[in-house]
């Protein structure tokens, strides 16, 4: 590629140059489509996610499939510019309700065993299309900015960044999120 280049010094810095640009594009052109590390920031997804854990952040997972529910996800938060992280509780047609702090889904109560506190009661509503519901596993009242809130609602799925599916730090393990 730089043969006709004659001084030996610029000809060989030129190519680390190449080879250098080329695997910063890779690196982004991976980042922004294929995978991320992410940080956690708060006590949201506790006791599942802690505050500063490191995440692996599958960017592919919806091109090859729909969300389900259980998936945790990362998606931009609607009044800022930094990132959320939640679980997918229900999908677009499901009835979502809280009553004396037990999650319902289409009326059938629901075992959660990743939360492990009650939260406000939520009346009935229904999930519309093209949409999913989110919350922290974090159900203490004021822990976690999520669907229950009007300031982030049903989230479009076409904003979900990606599937959380495994802590990479401080000690790594796949997450069981069903």
């Amino acid at each position: 590629m730089f043969k006709k280049i004659k001084n030996k010094w610029l000809r060989e810095g030129l190519s680390w140059a190449a080879i250098l640009a080329t695997a910063f594009l890779i690196n982004i052109l991976i980042r922004e489509h294929v995978f991320a590390i992410t940080k956690i920031e708060g006590q949201s997804m506790q006791p599942t996610l802690e505050n500063q854990e490191r995440v692996y952040l599958n960017r592919l997972a919806y091109d090859l499939e729909d969300p389900q529910r259980g998936d945790i996800v990362v998606f931009p938060a609607p009044h800022d510019t930094r990132d959320y992280i939640k679980r997918i509780i229900g999908l677009p047609g499901d009835v979502v309700e809280i009553r004396q702090g037990v999650l319902y889904l289409n009326g059938q109560e629901q075992k959660e065993e990743y939360i492990d506190a009650v939260t406000n009661d939520f009346a009935p509503t229904t999930v519309p299309d093209g949409h999913v519901f989110v919350m922290g596993d974090n159900r203490h009242p004021g822990a976690s900015l999520d669907s229950r809130d009007p300031r982030v609602g049903f989230l479009p799925s076409d904003i979900l960044k990606g599937r959380v599916d495994f802590v990479l730090y401080p000690s790594p393990h796949w997450l069981d999120v069903k």
